[in-house]
């Protein structure tokens, strides 16, 4: 008996050592609170949002409407945005839409780049004027 109640005991500190650990790192690694994005250089439109997700949809939803036919799969390519400040570095997806001249003016496709700092962007300034349309088809 005393080896099922020594063994349970044991388990369950193992458990709960591994969660203390993966807690603890994750409030280091994994970015929290809000971040603050500032584009075209108009403090007018700057953003303060929370951190995590991608550039795209956390445009998308402050109203600031990006091209992108794939909907943020990193395909089309026509969600480029000029990343300053904040972008971290060109992931692999991106390569094969971004020539490195274009690269090494912070050019990025703002589907792939995660909100995790304080960014600096730019985006065209006709999509201030885009409005998104909410359509029922009708066959």
């Amino acid at each position: 008996m005393t080896e099922v109640i020594s063994g349970v005991g044991m388990f369950t500190g193992v458990v709960l050592a591994l969660v203390t650990i993966i807690l603890v790192a994750r409030s280091r690694l994994v970015p929290s609170g809000n971040v603050r994005i500032l584009i075209n250089d108009d403090e007018s439109k700057a953003l303060s949002v929370p951190a995590g997700g991608k550039l795209l949809n956390v445009l998308a939803d402050n109203k600031v409407f990006v091209s992108s036919a794939c909907g943020g799969g990193g395909t089309c390519a026509q969600c480029k945005v000029n990343i300053y400040e904040g972008g971290g570095d060109i992931l692999q997806t991106e390569t094969s839409h971004i020539t490195k001249r274009e690269a090494s003016e912070g050019v990025r496709l703002s589907c792939q780049v995660n909100v995790k700092q304080d960014m600096k962007i730019e985006v065209p300034p006709e999509v201030f004027s885009v409005k998104k349309w909410e359509c029922v088809v009708v066959y």
